[in-house]
């Protein structure tokens, strides 16, 4: 059991030196340390596991007295593959200026973090994240190029007093060709690895963490800008439009533009007539009404509504153009409420007439040469 955790604890050293050679490599592209450290661990629990190789009192856990610092082997694997030093790695008290000696101290300070973290990152679980975030990584260069869309177009929108309707997702030719733009050169960057530029590589790390930060409102606030676009939106302008509707013709008798309910017809001589059907030239009946005895009319004259009934010819048919039509009092109106149909309690009776004698009609004189010119 003893020898099984020894070697468990060994391949935990193994993996952590590993993770700070490769830390050392960060630089290069994803691509290029992978070439680099291809089966490192395995190399390097190999030599541990030759016993004379290993200098006298040498612990088999120091592997930095081992096989020398992460910074040193990594040197060397960058040798033997032909390539160039790591690039902006002056040696202590060289750097000239203020910049040269914050950037040292940040060196020196992100080196020993790294060497801190080398153990956690070790680990089995930390390192299947790490994995998984390294394979996540063109998702982020992509989620990168447009938080960078985001904060130009907002800037944009400040600088020339625009509304910002393309800030979060492109509406035009132009707002998509700057966030292809952004999107190529993000992975550009991405796939070159860190910047060789001694400022390239801190400005590319505030552009993440920037990016990193922001994504949660920008995300939320694209959200918000889609959902206005598929629905309505307070930017939604009504305007008014007025539409003309042809009222269809109104059945009924007219007189100067008002709706009559009854018909008096009277002779030459003036006199009323009573049961006079009337058709008009084409032998439809001339109907005053047209709400089968379901409407009140206000008659001129008098005080009560009144309601009108139809008459019945031989064939047992209703007719509603026999003048004058005979009709009751609303208050002697009954409603069936099975059938609908509204009865009346009496006798149907003939409304009071506008005047009980027409004027009577002169009678042309034969002789008269009216008569003879209008007589075929």
């Amino acid at each position: 059991m003893t020898a099984v955790t020894d070697h468990a604890l060994v391949l935990d050293h193994v993996a952590a030196y590993a993770t700070a050679v490769r830390g050392q490599l960060d630089d290069l592209g994803p691509e290029q340390v992978d070439d680099l450290t291809d089966g490192l661990e395995a190399d390097l629990a190999e030599a541990l596991e030759d016993p004379a190789a290993a200098p006298a009192g040498d612990h088999l856990l120091d592997l930095a007295r081992r096989f020398g610092p992460a910074e040193v082997y990594a040197a060397e694997l960058r040798a033997a593959a032909g390539l160039a030093p790591r690039a902006g790695r002056a040696p202590a008290g060289r750097g000239t200026g203020v910049v040269h000696g914050v950037l040292d101290a940040g060196r020196r300070t992100a080196a020993a973090a790294r060497d801190a973290a080398a153990p956690l990152l070790a680990r089995p679980p930390v390192r299947w994240v790490v994995t998984q975030a390294r394979a996540l990584a063109p998702l982020w260069w992509v989620v990168r190029a447009w938080c960078v869309y985001v904060i130009v177009t907002g800037i944009a929108s400040i600088w020339y007093h625009a509304p910002g309707a393309e800030r979060y997702v492109p509406r035009s030719v132009g707002g998509v060709l700057l966030l292809v733009g952004l999107v190529v050169l993000s992975v550009r960057i991405g796939q070159a690895g860190r910047p060789r530029d001694v400022l390239a590589t801190p400005a590319l790390a505030v552009l993440n963490l920037l990016a990193l930060v922001a994504l949660p409102t920008f995300v939320g606030d694209a959200h918000a800008e889609l959902a206005g676009r598929a629905g309505a939106s307070p930017s939604t302008v009504y305007v008014e439009t007025p539409v003309y509707v042809t009222t269809p013709p109104e059945d009924g008798v007219r007189v100067d533009g008002m709706l009559v309910s009854n018909l008096f017809v009277y002779d030459a001589e003036g006199n009323p007539l009573s049961d006079v059907q009337i058709f008009d030239d084409r032998g439809r009946q001339v109907r005053t009404t047209y709400d089968d005895g379901m409407q009140d009319w206000a008659l001129p004259g008098v005080d009560e509504l009144w309601a009108f009934g139809a008459r019945t010819d031989a064939d047992g048919r209703a007719r509603w153009n026999v003048y004058p039509l005979r009709g009751a009092p609303a208050d002697a109106w009954t409603l069936d409420q099975e059938t609908g149909e509204r009865t009346a309690d009496g006798e149907l009776r003939t409304p009071p007439a506008p005047f009980a004698k027409a004027p009577a009609l002169v009678a042309p004189d034969p002789t008269s040469d009216q008569a003879a010119t209008a007589t075929p």
